[in-house]
């Protein structure tokens, strides 16, 4: 299910919505925890949050059967500096994975209980309770999109430069 589209492998495909996706929760977190914007960003960041955390769900399933596909047609050699490099890809976005369940849940928990418990508007429940949850949402957005950073880059160098060999730099000293 995860492996191609038509004769192309899905993973190169879907990991563009997790580039794009995880920077966007993040971005509907700052907005969420300013109060200005809270009530708007209230419909988009769980929106925006669970979308990503699919992205990111998809991308990695799609990687392990690419992965499962190269093993098999013998294009991937173990021990070689791309297997290794895999490897560690694949590690990463098994952390960015739980990375992004919790920044889903708390983008839940944010927009139904943050500024809505207790009733009226004069009452709405523990002003403490809602800055520790908007930080939490806004910290582990960061580390969302640090984390995609990291899992891209190592899975770029498999591609693109797997031994570090080859000079990319537009520079010319």
């Amino acid at each position: 299910m995860f492996e191609s589209v038509g004769n192309l492998p899905l993973h190169p495909l879907v990991l563009h919505a997790v580039v794009i996706g995880i920077p966007l929760a993040l971005l509907a977190s700052l907005f969420f925890a300013l109060p200005r914007t809270r009530s708007w960003a209230r419909l988009a960041l769980p929106v925006v949050a669970v979308g990503a955390l699919v992205a990111t769900f998809v991308a990695k399933e799609s990687g392990e059967a690419l992965q499962r596909t190269l093993a098999a047609s013998q294009q991937l050699e173990p021990g070689t500096p791309t297997a290794v490099l895999i490897q560690a890809h694949a590690h990463l976005a098994g952390q960015l994975m739980l990375i992004m369940v919790g920044v889903a849940v708390l983008a839940l928990v944010n927009a139904v209980v943050v500024g809505r418990v207790g009733g009226t508007p004069e009452r709405r429940g523990s002003r403490g309770r809602d800055v520790v949850l908007v930080a939490l949402l806004v910290a582990s957005a960061f580390v969302a999109s640090f984390w995609v950073y990291r899992v891209g880059d190592v899975g770029a160098r498999a591609v693109w430069n797997p031994t570090g060999d080859a000079n990319y730099s537009s520079s010319t000293r």
